[in-house]
């Protein structure tokens, strides 16, 4: 099938699409935060992607890279530090002045953050070979297992380890091939497929459809703009992760197509749920910071805004 055939043969997404907040919202707040992952519900967002790694001593933060340089005012490995030390780490600073004091988060702290207000994408980066049911130990110990949605990305290299990760709970493979995608579909626990912007085609998205996978499409970088937003919703789009917030949001809304609530496991709105308002009204476990937080809805709606660490408006 060419791509044009394979464009024209594709259903455009109809229904609900859940925005994804990359790392929270790294244009708005320091990424894999508290903060950031408050500035991106604030925004719309209904689902969180966090970067996941282990500690020396067992625990599990959110950083993605190898090494807490370049988000933080420390050096060193996140695999060879304890969590004591990276607890005493500043990861607002570097982003702006504002975020002064902000703290490392563990996966248990941003679960309880988020529970019952935004869907959990957990991008497993690094860990030993039973990582997948410790994950699952915790997920379980903080009710995630009560049909809210969790959907963990899976690379090739962390494939085996993921794969043990049990049911109520979804792995996301990324887009390689048709026959990987078919062979993919047959795990009972695989219900969604990624496909980065970079490798996107119509051809993929129809070979995803056909494996009857919901399509999680990723389109941060230099497609993060309406292009990328229509290409998306064309393929049949269920999720859109972006690092603009504040761009598909109001896309979405405008057509009658965000999804406004935490998102079930069969990617709906709970029973009984009639908007976003009853899931923003979740108590926190942590303080906002009403000076980024007020400025949500401006950037949002396009205006300026006057914080500097809202790079995206300006």
């Amino acid at each position: 099938m060419t791509e044009r055939a394979a464009r024209e043969s594709m259903t455009p997404t109809g229904g609900p699409v859940i925005a994804v907040g990359h790392r929270g919202t790294r244009r708005f707040a320091p990424e894999n935060t508290l903060s950031a992952h408050e500035m991106a519900i604030a925004l719309g967002a209904r689902a969180i992607e966090m970067d996941v790694r282990m500690t020396a001593d067992g625990e599990f933060v959110l950083m993605h890279d190898p090494t807490v340089n370049r988000t933080t005012d420390g050096r060193g490995l996140v695999s060879k530090m304890t969590l004591a030390e990276i607890r005493r780490l500043d990861a607002g600073s570097w982003f702006a002045p504002e975020f002064a004091g902000e703290r490392v988060p563990t996966l248990r702290e941003a679960l309880r953050n988020i529970k019952g207000r935004a869907a959990v994408d957990i991008d497993f980066k690094a860990g030993p070979a039973d990582s997948a049911e410790r994950i699952a130990r915790i997920l379980d110990e903080e009710r995630f297992d009560d049909g809210s949605l969790v959907t963990v990305f899976v690379r090739s290299w962390n494939y085996r380890k993921m794969k043990r990760l049990p049911k109520p709970y979804l792995l996301r493979p990324h887009y390689r091939n048709a026959a990987m995608t078919a062979q993919a579909a047959r795990e009972d626990r695989v219900e969604v497929m990624g496909l980065r912007r970079r490798s996107f085609s119509f051809s993929a998205a129809r070979a995803i459809a056909d494996a009857k996978l919901s399509l999680f499409s990723n389109v941060m970088g230099r497609d993060d703009n309406e292009r990328g937003f229509a290409d998306s919703l064309r393929a049949g789009a269920r999720f859109i992760q972006t690092d603009r917030l504040d761009l598909l949001v109001p896309y979405l809304r405008e057509r009658g197509l965000l999804l406004e609530c935490a998102p079930t496991r069969s990617f709906s709105c709970p029973s009984g749920a009639r908007d976003a308002v009853k899931f923003a009204a979740v108590a926190r476990t942590t303080p906002l910071r009403p000076a980024a937080l007020s400025a949500a809805a401006p950037c949002a709606s396009g205006a300026g805004a006057e914080p500097a660490f809202y790079r995206a408006c300006k």
